[in-house]
């Protein structure tokens, strides 16, 4: 039978004495129990400080979902794309159709003839008639505005009347109309017909590059992303910076940053705010996608799907830099009253992307869509257009990461040396050389 025994090896007693607290300790109840829990606080420690940042982040989301500021100026932008969708389905709707008033009976013919006109050129025009007893009543209800345009009869022909301007679309066809009866009648004057009195006259519609995206489409995809960006990066970075100020003047983040560390503070900060940014983006553009859907728009959704996706992408690199940024203005201020002058560099910055962004094209754009910030609107601009290689997006993105990490490291080294300087507002410059 083996017999178990208690010697115990030389390593085993050396790292019980150290425990214990050396060789001589005495062996008190519970001592050995309590310096286990030392050791175990000591391995938690880093892990607590990992989880810092997570903490940070929640607190932030949870303060910014109550404020009513943040609400307010989501339903706003939400209210917006939805009134813009709203907007351009009235507007399609109304465009082609035309009303006209003439002496009844005489416009008929040349109504249904520019229609006939404008099918025959693809052209979704509908005009009708409103048939007024004299020229007088055609002449009243146009000065009325009850009808788009008039039409009568005068010895040399035909006379469109409007009111304070003239309406194109009725002018094109309806003078297309005008044209086409009189070149009948003269045709058969002069004993022959309108075959062969037109012949060779007629224009066709040729599109060299049917599958690529219409460039209204990629205009107004450009408009969307841009003013998206612009009013995210600017409503984000006030807020962040208003936050951190206020901090900082009421001493708060001095009891905060006795329990974490700075660069924890300014990622939990950076992470909650780009995550909330993100959640307001992905609701807009799935307002604006509904929106697409509902006045039967399906065809325009595809095209622009992909930027889109890409935008998203770009958009979280953009607005986790940006708001980096802004939180490093906001540690250079003071006081509240220092947040317009600390952040309008960032601003004017921002509006500058803005501008440019929506406005250039060609060669131009393809640069800007490898630059940092630029290429959160011109690359997914591009990528709609269908003037990508497979390869240029994933290069763009390595490059605004690249371009991103240096901007955060030397924000975050700016946040970390002016978060705890109060006696007065700081620069940029001035906050770099401050020593930790």
């Amino acid at each position: 039978m083996t017999t178990l025994t208690s010697e115990k090896t030389p390593r085993t007693e050396e790292r019980e004495a150290t425990a214990t607290g050396g060789p001589n300790a005495p062996a008190a109840s519970g001592s050995t129990g309590s310096a286990r829990s030392a050791g175990a606080g000591r391995r938690e420690e880093p892990a607590k400080r990992e989880a810092a940042w997570l903490i940070v982040a929640a607190r932030e989301i949870a303060v910014k979902i109550r404020d009513r500021g943040f609400l307010l100026s989501t339903v706003a932008t939400l209210a917006v794309i939805l009134g813009a969708v709203g907007l351009q389905v009235y507007l399609a709707s109304t465009a082609g159709k035309i009303t006209v008033a003439a002496v009844a009976s005489e416009g008929d013919v040349l109504v249904r003839q520019a229609e006939a006109l404008a099918d025959q050129a693809d052209q979704d025009v509908e005009i009708s008639v409103r048939e007024e007893a004299s020229a007088d009543a055609v002449r009243e209800a146009v000065r009325a505005g009850d009808v788009d345009a008039g039409l009568l009869r005068t010895p040399e022909g035909w006379a469109l009347l409007g009111d304070t301007g003239n309406d194109s679309t009725a002018a094109t066809w309806l003078g297309a109309a005008v044209q086409s009866s009189a070149m009948e009648a003269n045709a058969t004057s002069a004993g022959t017909d309108m075959g062969a009195l037109t012949k060779g006259a007629t224009l066709q519609h040729t599109l060299l590059s049917p599958d690529e995206t219409p460039e209204s489409v990629v205009r107004m995809a450009t408009y969307f992303f841009g003013f998206l960006f612009y009013l995210a990066a600017v409503l984000l970075g006030v807020s962040l910076a208003t936050s951190i100020v206020e901090e900082k003047q009421n001493r708060i983040v001095e009891i905060i940053a006795s329990s974490i560390r700075l660069r924890d503070l300014l990622v939990g900060k950076i992470v909650g705010s780009t995550t909330l940014a993100l959640a307001q983006m992905v609701a807009f553009t799935a307002a604006a996608a509904i929106g697409l859907v509902a006045t039967g728009e399906t065809g325009t959704l595809g095209q622009v799907t992909a930027g889109l996706g890409w935008f998203l992408v770009y958009y979280v690199v953009g607005i986790a830099v940006l708001a980096c940024v802004f939180a490093a203005a906001g540690a250079i201020a003071t006081r509240t009253e220092d947040i317009q002058s600390t952040t309008t560099p960032v601003n004017a910055l921002v509006a500058v992307v803005f501008v440019v962004g929506i406005t250039v094209t060609g060669t131009v754009q393809s640069v800007l869509s490898f630059v940092p910030l630029t290429s959160t609107i011109t690359m997914p601009a591009r990528i709609i257009a269908g003037d990508t290689a497979w390869w240029e997006p994933a290069a763009s993105l390595i490059v605004s990461l690249a371009a991103a990490a240096l901007i955060v490291l030397a924000s975050e080294r700016v946040y970390r040396r002016a978060l705890m300087q109060t006696g007065r507002k700081l620069s940029f410059r001035q906050a770099l050389r401050l020593e930790d």
